[in-house]
């Protein structure tokens, strides 16, 4: 089984080191210490730079999303309850089949005039079902449908996707997402299709003291391959998090974070860069 990430490279014993007795003396042995000792820095200096590389980029991705163009700022709590769990329990024959459902609210706490300036108001609330087949523990591929409803309309959401994660690394784990989205406005006149690549890259990295408890920082990026109703083709969107990830049970975690996310409308003048509290609570079956 592989070790979880952060183990101490000291957890395991070392033979050069079981009988200090037997070492004294022996040259062979001490190089063999110093040969350890330099192996165990190298390594050391690997995962330091890992982490450093990877928040170097999840920080350019921050500023680019709020310097890139001029925005509006808003400020919004996207509040989620979730559920996962594997299609084996009810068959030996759906093993490699899963499932997850994700209930969303998104309120928005800032005052706007064309809602009479009323602020903490409901502005959209989601429900995402899925379906995925594993290939193995680190490689799947996902079908979903999402119901949006949003202040003035509302969407019915087809999506594709297929995710892959990294086994777990003394610098944490890494995980990546590519979804292909069909966005229909629920409005018989507005009916064309958006097509939306969502591309994710995430990060976590158990704190070390704290087993419970992982450092969580991604960055999704959205674009469209066509122009409809939604906007343009090209870029659309981006969304910078970081958070943590709290165990509170073994079928139970709490995330929590800040989430920016960027949307550039038609024009820069349009673009809005919303700061959210983000917290959702997942429960495994």
């Amino acid at each position: 089984m592989t070790n979880p990430p952060g183990t101490n490279l000291d957890s395991k014993a070392r033979p050069e080191e079981a009988n200090p007795r037997e070492n004294n003396g022996s040259n062979s042995t001490r190089m063999n210490l110093v040969h350890w000792r330099r192996a165990r820095s190298t390594t050391l200096q690997k995962g330091m730079g890992s982490k450093l590389l990877i928040l170097l980029w999840f920080g350019l991705g921050m500023l680019t999303s709020s310097t890139a163009y001029a925005a509006d700022n808003a400020f919004f709590g996207w509040y989620g309850v979730s559920a996962h769990g594997r299609l084996g329990k009810l068959s030996s024959s759906l093993e490699n089949f899963s499932w997850s459902v994700l209930n969303q609210a998104r309120f928005s706490h800032h005052a706007q005039e064309k809602f009479a300036n009323t602020s903490n108001r409901l502005a959209e609330y989601l429900l995402f079902i899925q379906f995925n087949y594993h290939f193995n523990d680190q490689l799947h591929v996902g079908l979903g449908y999402t119901r949006d409803w949003l202040d003035t309309f509302n969407e019915n959401r087809a999506y594709e996707e297929i995710g892959w994660q990294s086994e777990p690394f003394e610098w944490g784990r890494l995980m990546t997402r590519t979804r292909l989205e069909q966005r229909v406005h629920d409005n018989a006149k507005n009916r064309n299709v958006g097509w939306r690549v969502r591309e994710l890259v995430q990060w976590s990295y158990p704190l070390p003291g704290l087993p419970r408890v992982s450092l969580v920082l991604n960055d999704e990026v959205m674009w469209y391959l066509n122009s409809s109703r939604w906007r343009s083709d090209g870029f659309a969107e981006n969304r910078a998090f970081g958070g943590f990830n709290f165990r509170i049970l073994p079928d139970t975690q709490l995330t929590l974070g800040y989430l920016n996310q960027f949307v550039r409308k038609e024009t820069s003048k349009q673009s809005q860069l919303n700061h959210a509290l983000f917290t959702n609570l997942d429960f495994s079956f």
